[in-house]
């Protein structure tokens, strides 16, 4: 009797496609609850073109900037990936920004376990550094709120202080250490020990004075980028805004975005983009259209860049039929 093969979990591929087209729709229909709708329409209609395409550039270069941090990182851990397949497994991940707290972007670890046997300890590392400083990055550029009076000095003085204590522990060699014995202790996690202390050794040498701080710079300058694409969006719709109003407005709602965990910041970012636009000044109109174009420009720009890395690449779009069980496709070239 032919035994019944048990069935495989496979890549949600196209369900995360449609509840992400779903998710824009569903934003975009409440933001323009916000805004009176015949207003909304004029500022759209009336957007300058060119500047979409500035926006754009800027937005790829945000991209760029971040993809030489990845491969720099990648390179630094010894695994010297062509700069080409790297590009690819990068912008993949793009297609799943859209997903709580952007966990779906650990896609990368497993492309890069599948194809160019980079371990998981290594890419996991190099992921939450990537993200650790991306957020770092957003979080001083925000801070630049301090300039406009929209921030309180002493909260903002407590984060930054926290920040650098922060900083200071994980560099703290003994001490993460002695944490991870102490959760060893506990019997569930303690076959994760070996494994947490070699994750850590990858991170803390990604963590060294002279990669750290070239990596914020890259951070810092991939944000401040999007941040001067909101600038010109709003400018762009007839608002003035200084580049310092527009870079904090952006970062401030990334960050807010950020903090909800929630499908990419789906929903907060569009809403703390609005709200802030609001306070400086801007109609519902106006700060609806701009929140508008602003993510469709960065957010979904990344997110379709993503899908069309993984449609038309043989090895990606594999993947997301490639059952969990079965040893990830290895033959094709990416």
């Amino acid at each position: 009797m032919t035994p019944i093969a048990k069935p495989k979990r496979r890549w949600k591929g196209k369900t995360l496609l449609i509840w992400t087209v779903v998710g824009a729709i569903a934003v975009f229909a409440l933001l323009s609850l916000i805004a009176d709708f015949h207003g909304l329409v004029s500022a759209l209609e009336n957007f300058p073109p060119h500047i979409l395409l500035e926006v754009g550039l800027l937005a790829l270069g945000n991209y760029l900037l971040r993809f030489i941090k990845w491969h720099w990182y990648l390179s630094s851990m010894n695994h010297r990936i062509a700069p080409g397949p790297n590009a690819l497994v990068f912008v993949s991940a793009f297609a799943f920004t859209v997903t709580p707290a952007k966990v779906g972007e650990f896609i990368k670890a497993f492309i890069l376990k599948a194809r160019y046997r980079v371990p998981y300890t290594v890419s996991t590392a190099v992921l939450l550094m990537e993200r650790f400083t991306d957020v770092l990055a957003i979080l001083l550029l925000s801070f630049s709120g301090l300039l406009l009076g929209s921030l309180n000095p002493f909260w903002t003085g407590g984060a930054g202080a926290l920040i650098v204590v922060f900083l200071l522990l994980v560099r703290n060699k003994k001490f993460v250490r002695a944490i991870i014995e102490w959760l060893g202790r506990f019997k569930r996690l303690r076959g994760i020990t070996e494994d947490a202390h070699e994750f850590y050794d990858y991170g803390w040498g990604l963590m060294a004075p002279g990669i750290f701080t070239g990596s914020m710079i890259l951070s810092l300058a991939a944000w401040f980028l999007e941040g001067f694409g909101y600038y010109l969006v709003a400018n762009g719709l007839g608002f003035h805004l200084s580049i310092l109003e527009g870079v904090f407005i952006y970062s401030a709602s990334i960050m807010g975005g950020a903090l909800t965990l929630f499908l990419g910041g789906l929903g907060a970012t569009e809403g703390s983009l609005v709200g802030l636009g609001i306070i400086f000044g801007m109609s519902n109109s106006l700060s609806v259209a701009a929140a508008i174009i602003i993510r469709i420009m960065t957010l979904w720009l990344a997110v379709v860049i993503g899908w069309l890395a993984f449609l038309f690449t043989p090895t990606l779009r594999s993947l997301l039929g490639a059952s969990y069980e079965d040893e990830p496709p290895t033959s094709e070239l990416l």
